[in-house]
């Protein structure tokens, strides 16, 4: 059973055009216990009634009192406009956690492939459990523009996890400053990894787990392509929206 949280908005931070970080402290009760990759559910006014939308936690476990939420805001969309509209110290009531995306406890070696705000559950994972473990981070995104986090990015790269954000619509890396272009790769988040992990045996391969993000489409293609690859299903799991 859902637990149910009254929380207050107490930080809203533009991340890029349309995406914003959400931080909630909470009201009553007063902490959460969650695991990361899991969502929260917020019920949205309407007028045909509340309409439930799911949004994955985007902050470390290790604080309980407050999570936050990454959402990018879709033009006409109705919890986009509710959330949009939001202002700070606004008092709101989540439903959760929930989900079943979470990282496997074991020795194998971590690769995300992730789009847009699908890092929100990653982001939460990576800032939660991986210290100084092996770990592959692939974001993509449209363009230099879109980028976000890239400071906290900086720093989990220092603790062993190996960061490429994928740019699809950029021609080349001149758009990125000098000192962040190893951070930096062009074209979709499949032919990045391709570059990367082109020459692994069957075994190699067996060894790394898949924790897949994004929208829905880009998640079934992605899955397709690991699958080609001859990576076991056990050793794909995924979220999508």
């Amino acid at each position: 059973m859902l637990s149910t949280y009254n929380t207050i908005l107490t930080k809203k931070t533009q991340l890029n055009s349309n995406t914003y970080l959400y931080h909630f402290d909470l009201l009553e009760p007063k902490e959460i216990i969650f695991i990361p990759g899991q969502y929260v559910m917020l019920k949205v006014p309407s007028d045909k009634g509340p309409v439930s939308r799911l949004y994955s936690i985007a902050s470390s476990n290790n604080s309980k009192t407050s999570f936050e939420l990454i959402i990018e805001i879709v033009p006409g969309g109705l919890a986009s406009n509710y959330l949009f509209s939001m202002s700070e110290k606004t008092e709101v009531v989540f439903q959760g956690p929930a989900g079943m995306f979470s990282l496997r406890e074991n020795v194998k070696e971590k690769v995300f492939l992730i789009t847009g705000t699908g890092i929100a559950p990653v982001r939460s994972m990576l800032n939660s459990i991986i210290k100084n473990k092996k770990a592959y981070l692939f974001w993509g995104l449209k363009s230099f523009k879109d980028v976000y986090l890239l400071n906290e990015l900086r720093e989990i790269s220092m603790v062993g996890v190996n960061i490429k954000i994928c740019l699809s619509r950029e021609q080349n890396l001149e758009v990125v400053p000098s000192a962040d272009r190893s951070f930096f790769d062009l074209g979709h988040v499949d032919s990045c990894f391709i570059k990367q992990f082109n020459n692994l045996t069957v075994e190699q391969i067996n060894n790394l787990e898949f924790y897949l993000c994004g929208g829905r489409l880009v998640v079934e293609a992605l899955r397709q392509f690991l699958q080609v690859k001859n990576v076991l299903q056990e050793n794909i799991f995924f979220e999508k929206f």
